[in-house]
């Protein structure tokens, strides 16, 4: 599924510069109104199949003007697309002053991994995220395809960076979303998103090492912030089976989040590091899984590779430093690769041990079974012999 974000036109309290989130919120300027209707033939060319706004007055405004434009359609209201709480920075100056400060830094620290620390009187991370994630699953069960939702600057911003898998937070910080433009994300609730552009810039679907590791981090801890949360939410509810669920499903995720860790990570140093040009290669954890056969055709090429000798006959020839692999041609790139190859065969080799280890103990176990039945057959044959004996030796009945 494609999602585009767009965010609202000027407000009311934008064209004033305060901070205003409680709901329905004032709605739009005069030059609001003149954003929505410039903006309303772009949005209306882009072939959405479903239409969604907040339950905030100027996001329900904005989508007016492009409706206008295709009879027949209309707008879902999701309250999940609010905009973050501002607790006591409410009508704060947005522009400046503590209000600006304080009201965005509880959310930069969502992005990061710190979920549990709240807007002070408003919502913490957690919250925030299970309101918007509500919102989303909605639009997704809806069955919609292409999809485009009004909602607000804030809420945005951070819910994007804060579940895509490509998260750019330069890119945020650079260039924070004005009145009207928006953000689309592929994926799904149960896959995953990916942040495909930034107010009309496309943003890389291939992060950078450093922004992988960041990610892997962040699904590390909050895995159990969601999970305490979740089992909180069923504990003042008072339901037994959905307390009962949480906890389960707790456990699950953060178990899920603690195995995938060490594995994705290396995969994400290992891809690094790996040469570009090394093309037959699949992926060390799919090289683990299976083997790949190499490429046919005439524009094929097998990526250079340090040979063995033959030690069948033999004795082992030194292993070479690296200064004699660079003498040889040999790179950085080509030690990553072959500590990655070796790496795989090791994995490989432990898999078969284990496979003929328990090979042979279920051999071992139906050799004694058989033993047993055997043994079982031969002593009731010799009772059976025994029994047979005495009755022919008494004397015959009168």
């Amino acid at each position: 599924m494609t999602l585009t974000f767009v965010r609202h036109a000027e407000s009311l309290a934008n064209a004033a510069g305060i901070i205003d989130t409680e709901v329905p919120g004032p709605g739009l300027s005069e030059k609001g109104w003149a954003q929505a209707d410039a903006v309303a033939p772009v949005l209306a060319g882009m072939g959405f199949d479903g239409v969604y706004v907040s339950s905030m007055l100027r996001t329900q405004q904005t989508a007016q003007p492009m409706l206008a434009l295709l009879p027949g359609s209309s707008y879902q209201i999701l309250p999940g697309l609010r905009e973050i709480s501002a607790g006591i920075f409410e009508g704060a100056s947005e522009d400046e002053g503590l209000g600006r400060l304080g009201y965005a830094l509880a959310p930069v620290t969502w992005m990061l991994g710190a979920r549990f620390l709240p807007v002070p009187g408003g919502e913490d991370g957690n919250a925030f995220d299970a309101r918007v994630d509500d919102a989303v699953r909605q639009i997704a069960d809806n069955g919609d395809e292409n999809a485009v939702a009004f909602a607000h600057g804030a809420t945005i911003m951070f819910w994007v960076m804060m579940n895509v898998d490509n998260p750019d937070l330069g890119l945020m910080l650079r260039h924070q979303l004005d009145n009207t433009e928006s953000v689309v994300i592929d994926g799904s609730p149960e896959e995953g998103w990916t942040l495909v552009s930034w107010a009309g810039q496309q943003v890389s679907a291939d992060p950078s090492l450093a922004t992988k590791l960041l990610v892997n981090v962040r699904d590390l801890v909050v895995a159990p912030q969601t999970a305490l949360y979740n089992i909180g939410k069923a504990f003042q509810s008072g339901d037994f089976e959905a307390l009962v669920r949480a906890v389960r499903d707790g456990v699950v995720e953060v178990t899920r989040a603690v195995v995938n860790f060490i594995p994705d990570t290396v995969r994400d140093i290992v891809d690094e590091f790996r040469p570009a040009d090394d093309t037959a290669d699949a992926a060390v954890t799919q090289r683990v899984a299976a083997t790949v056969a190499p490429q046919q055709g005439a524009e094929a090429t097998e990526p250079e590779r340090i040979t063995v000798a033959d030690t069948s006959e033999e004795a082992p020839a030194p292993s070479k430093g690296r200064a004699d692999a660079r003498r040889d041609g040999a790179t950085d790139e080509d030690d990553a690769a072959e500590v990655a190859d070796d790496a795989v065969e090791a994995v490989e080799g432990d898999a078969e041990d284990v496979k003929e280890d328990a090979k042979e103990s279920d051999e071992a176990s139906d050799a004694g079974t058989a033993t047993d039945a055997g043994a079982e057959d031969s002593g009731t044959a010799a009772d059976d012999s025994r029994d047979a004996d005495r009755e022919s030796s008494k004397p015959a009945a009168a």
